[in-house]
């Protein structure tokens, strides 16, 4: 019985074996033939430009005919690009699509030939349709049109364009130079030193898109990669003042002279001078007139005039309408960005009669118009924390500070502070407004000025107070007062051998002992006083501790060596003893 079942299954696998062949698929010998796709005509001859600035245009749109084959089977088109005359032996794609109608668009043409062909050169293109089915049919092939396109270096075209590194007056990012920028092609006229280095960013910031060596398709010759690991720019020409021009519809970066008439600009000039209708005392546009600037450094001048509404301005480098002249590169305003003549429109600007200092920075390519900043010419302060016991907010005793000479943003002023209680500002001695304080905490004993009181020490003695206007600050600190002169040994200042002592139990500040003979002289000293020693000197004269302030020398005083000078400045009293 078990034989006649292995004789059964022997029988089934040589039946299945035998009739293995019939159930193969026979191999497509022959691929199966179809009816090609036909392009609509392209009537229109298409050479253009490629520009960022347009990616999202469309160049064409392209219709076509559907492709047929033998069998119904799903059909997917391509959109083929390579050199004319290059048969499209080595063609690039588009991706695929199942319509019978596609878009080719700036950006998309650019991205898919950007690998081969060059930015800012002009090329010869052939565009045809290919129909593909599977790998077992051949593709299918419409007719192909010809296209003259040139690519663009696809970097983002900035709104603001600013240029920064030590081949420039702004070493970094934060201080770089803002560029004009009008079409795309962004243009900064400034100075440029041989062999350094620079680039380009969009903002004064870190974080902003870095325009290195690597963002531009061709350069002029005067630059060259500085082959760091930051991919800067080196400016291999001389020194000298240069229009940089970075032109983002070609890609190129390009630094030349600027030439105008007989006069190829510069950086340094002997002086520059003032011309316009800017106020009702100068003549209106009389470079003749010879309105000079004052020279701060080279390449950098300065002066002050009072603008009117409407001011226009220029600048010019001699004192006649010749080739040197200066002003606002964008248009009739006051971007602060210097364009030279041919290229600039007149400064324009609202002063409403008031005075400004005007700078032109050559070096920068800028220019600045800041108002003349108008400060109180007294400062008083009270409270109840200084100043004698019946001084309680009521302006008992005027406690007034000293104007620091040449300096009327300074105040300072030693008072007795009585450890407990706060104080005030004003510019009268009276609550009749402009009075302020502080605001927050100190930092080294400097407080922002804001509204808040201003809380005096936990011990009670001198202390010296320190009004900075420009910068906003009020200092208090322990008084340091020392002697200059031959009266002590030299000029140099600052000399410990020269200070004073404070001794706040007899509430005197006093030296004891001047080492030589000789006319006296004594100044005071504090972090943001930041004068020089005689705009804040004093002088003891006809027993009273006299301040030079804003005033001229003082009378002298002479003492002689081995005298005592005692200072109390609650009464204001002063003495120069010999012992």
């Amino acid at each position: 019985m078990k034989n006649i079942k292995y004789l059964f299954i022997s029988l089934l696998a040589v039946l299945f074996i035998g009739c293995e062949d019939d159930f193969d698929t026979p191999n497509v010998t022959e691929p199966v033939q179809g009816t090609a796709p036909v392009l609509t005509e392209v009537t229109e001859a298409i050479d253009l430009i490629l520009e960022k600035k347009n990616e999202k245009e469309t160049i064409i749109d392209l219709n076509w005919s559907a492709a047929t084959y033998a069998d119904p089977i799903g059909v997917r088109y391509y959109v083929q690009i390579d050199t004319v005359g290059n048969e499209f032996k080595n063609a690039l794609e588009f991706d695929r699509v199942s319509e019978t109608s596609t878009s080719i668009t700036v950006g998309g043409l650019n991205t898919l030939i950007s690998s081969r062909y060059a930015p800012a050169k002009m090329v010869e293109l052939e565009a045809r349709i290919r129909a593909f089915a599977n790998e077992d049919l051949n593709s299918l092939y419409t007719a192909s049109f010809a296209m003259k396109v040139t690519p663009y270096l696809d970097v983002p075209i900035p709104t603001d364009f600013y240029i920064f590194g030590s081949a420039t007056a702004a070493v970094e990012v934060t201080e770089a130079l803002k560029s004009y920028g009008a079409d795309n092609i962004f243009t900064k006229y400034l100075k440029l030193t041989k062999d350094g280095l620079f680039k380009f960013s969009e903002k004064q910031a870190s974080d902003g898109y870095d325009y290195n060596f690597n963002k531009f398709a061709a350069v002029s010759d005067n630059i060259m990669a500085a082959n760091d690991e930051a991919e800067n720019f080196k400016f291999t020409g001389e020194t000298g003042w240069y229009a940089v021009t970075a032109d983002f519809v070609n890609s190129t970066l390009t630094i030349e002279e600027y030439v105008f008439g007989g006069a190829t600009y510069s950086y340094d000039y002997d002086n520059l001078y003032i011309a316009g209708s800017y106020n009702s005392v100068d003549a209106e546009w009389s470079p003749e007139a010879g309105i000079a600037f004052t020279k701060q450094e080279e390449g950098v001048f300065s002066i002050q005039k009072v603008l009117k509404d409407g001011a226009q301005i220029k600048f010019l480098g001699q004192t006649s309408w010749g080739d040197l002249d200066w002003a606002d590169a964008d248009g009739d305003g006051n971007s602060g960005i210097l364009a030279p003549k041919d290229k600039n429109n007149n400064i324009t600007f609202d002063g409403g009669d008031l005075e400004y200092t005007i700078t032109v920075d050559l070096n920068k390519g800028i220019y600045t118009i800041e108002a003349v900043p108008v400060f109180p010419t007294e400062l008083f302060m009270t409270g109840n924390g200084v100043g004698l016991p019946e001084e309680d907010w009521n302006w008992f005793q005027p406690l007034q500070l000293v104007p620091v000479n040449s300096h009327p943003e300074l105040f300072w002023k030693i008072v007795w502070m009585k450890g407990s209680g706060n104080f005030k500002m004003a510019p009268q001695a009276e609550w009749a407004g402009g009075d302020f304080g502080i605001t927050g905490d100190a930092t080294n004993g400097v407080y922002a000025i804001g509204g808040g009181d201003i809380p005096v020490p936990s011990t009670a003695g001198y202390y010296m107070v320190v009004v900075d206007l420009s910068n906003n600050t009020i200092e208090i600190a322990e008084p340091i007062v020392y002697g200059m002169g031959d009266v002590f040994g030299g000029w140099d200042g600052a000399d410990p051998n020269d200070l004073f002592t404070i001794d706040n139990t007899n509430e005197g500040i006093k030296f004891e002992g001047v080492p030589n003979d000789g006319e006296l002289r004594m100044y005071v000293a504090a972090s943001t006083l930041n004068c020089d020693w005689w705009q804040a000197e004093f002088m003891v004269l006809d027993g009273n501790i006299e301040f030079r302030g804003t005033g001229g020398d003082q009378a002298r005083v002479n003492a002689t060596a081995g005298d005592n000078i005692s200072l109390n400045f609650r009464t204001g009293a002063g003495s120069i003893t010999t012992p």
